[in-house]
């Protein structure tokens, strides 16, 4: 497949429009989480020359998808009823297995 230049990119719009999304998503947040963002997105690029001077940048290819699926999971975890579910179930099998000993301790001794 041939390297076609992004201003040549039948696809230019639409890279631009997520480009614009990010950029939105950016303007959204707290100046230096936006700013942790950028350092990790720009320690994620590949130095490609640095024998002739010159310094160019390769993006490495990210896993949108699984980025937004592990963001679904952890704003999960945010909310109250979630905890409180998850702290009841928890309390349960340890009462449960409790319960469990002490019966049959006490069945055991008769």
């Amino acid at each position: 497949m041939e390297m076609v230049l992004l201003k040549e990119s039948p696809n230019k719009e639409e890279i631009r429009e997520h480009y614009e999304q990010v950029w939105n998503e950016l303007l959204e947040r707290d100046e230096e989480e936006a700013e942790r963002i950028l350092e990790k997105l720009t320690s994620e690029l590949l130095v490609t020359d640095e024998e002739e001077g010159e310094v160019e940048y390769e993006l490495l290819p990210t896993q949108q998808k699984s980025f937004e699926t592990m963001k679904f999971i952890l704003s999960l975890f945010k909310t109250r009823l979630l905890w409180i579910l998850l702290l009841s179930v928890i309390a349960f099998f340890l009462i449960s297995y409790v319960l469990f000993i002490y019966v049959s301790l006490w069945v055991e001794d008769y």
